[in-house]
């Protein structure tokens, strides 16, 4: 796959094989349905299709994907949201998740679409609002539009201990880029913006960061010239947030 090795820098091994019984094979959808129902959200269901207030609906996959150690599993939870304020266009993120099982990555994977992904398209696309809020919200202004721009915690994973200094630079310099470039080129309507970085024993090795799903090259190339300070080991960060266009008072 080659989005998994922009990430990583590196081919992915082959998957070890599954030791879990078909018994152990979660249904994404039932995992989201759950987690809406103890969100206090009535629901509506057509197949895998969740239906919520606000004609908001919700689709949920999981991805199994190769793995790049021996021994684990690493598998993609993917959320699909569409509303009309998304002008009913689907709006995708997706969070990795690894774990010496299969089940313990799925698990890790949903964690982060929870804190995550999730909060961003509740708060944003349905009449759900979070006590306190999860999701930040700010204006971004550009010379022919304005957009409402909720976004999400940066989810970090470090393997040698809590330095944050991938996710530091980032808030410092990344994001601030991010919002720049936006205003600087984008249409008006609603757009999506998923980050994905990576580091290892002090260099990053993965930059990965999508507009509307697709590859945003000028914003990797812009990135890969950031004063990086990744810490040893292992470090990752990732961020979702959707832009809603704020409508015109003209």
């Amino acid at each position: 796959m080659d989005w998994l090795k922009r990430l990583t820098g590196r081919a992915p091994k082959a998957k070890p094989e599954r030791t879990e019984s078909p018994g152990q094979v979660v249904d994404p959808t039932e995992m989201l349905a759950d987690a809406l129902v103890q969100h206090g959200i009535e629901l509506g269901r057509t197949g895998d299709i969740l239906f919520l207030p606000g004609d908001l609906g919700l689709r949920a996959f999981i991805h199994d994907l190769p793995s790049t150690n021996e021994g684990t599993f690493l598998v993609a939870f993917e959320l699909v949201a569409a509303s009309p304020l998304t002008a009913n266009k689907p709006i995708y993120s997706s969070m990795f998740g690894h774990g010496d099982s299969r089940e313990k990555a799925v698990a890790n994977s949903f964690v982060k679409t929870m804190i995550g992904p999730l909060h961003v398209v509740l708060e944003s696309l349905s009449n759900h609002v979070c006590d306190p809020p999860q999701a930040l919200l700010e204006t971004w202004t550009s010379a022919t539009a304005s957009w409402n721009v909720f976004e999400g915690q940066v989810i970090t994973e470090e393997s040698e201990g809590p330095t944050h200094s991938l996710t530091r630079i980032y808030r410092e310099y990344g994001w601030p880029a991010l919002r720049r470039m936006f205003e600087a080129t984008q249409s008006r309507g609603p757009h999506a913006i998923s980050v994905t970085l990576a580091s290892f024993n002090g260099e990053v090795s993965g930059i990965d960061i999508l507009l509307d799903n697709e590859p945003w090259l000028e914003a990797v190339e812009h990135f890969r010239t950031l004063p990086w300070q990744s810490g040893p080991g292992y470090e990752s960060a990732r961020h979702f947030a959707l832009a809603l266009e704020k409508a015109s008072t003209a």
